[in-house]
């Protein structure tokens, strides 16, 4: 049945808010592959921070940077009412990614005391940030 009840949308604008969905999934998709693969260690995530900040820009919010050094705080106002605050980390840890994924962390870096370390998100902050920028 294409035709709606009274109180159910038709069809066309479920199926159209579906395909909206699947333009979200991939652009999330690209947003978490690029975090996987160059994460940074903590205070120094200046590239993604540049990322979230820009996207939340381009949905509309008003983007505070450099928060705590490297945070990140998107406004969206709404008038009146209860405000929401949603937060993820960003930071990833110095081990090697040994998964073999396509997107893999190849990357090194120094960490603070000036050693050459192995970078990677082993700890889920990449799908953190992109849950919470899909969230928006």
């Amino acid at each position: 049945m294409t035709e709606s009840s009274d109180d159910q949308p038709p069809l066309s604008a479920i199926t159209d808010a579906l395909d909206g969905l699947q333009s979200t999934s991939r652009w999330q998709e690209r947003v978490y592959k690029q975090i996987h693969a160059h994460p940074e260690l903590s205070f120094q995530e200046t590239k993604t921070a540049a990322l979230a900040a820009s996207k939340l820009k381009e949905l509309g919010y008003d983007v505070l940077e450099e928060i705590g050094r490297t945070g990140v705080v998107g406004v969206l106002r709404n008038g009146q009412g209860q405000t929401v605050l949603a937060r993820a980390d960003m930071d990833a840890l110095p081990v090697k990614e040994n998964t073999g994924l396509p997107y893999a962390s190849t990357l090194t870096t120094v960490d603070d005391a000036g050693k050459t370390v192995s970078v990677a998100h082993a700890c889920g902050h990449d799908a953190h940030v992109t849950c919470l920028l899909g969230a928006t």
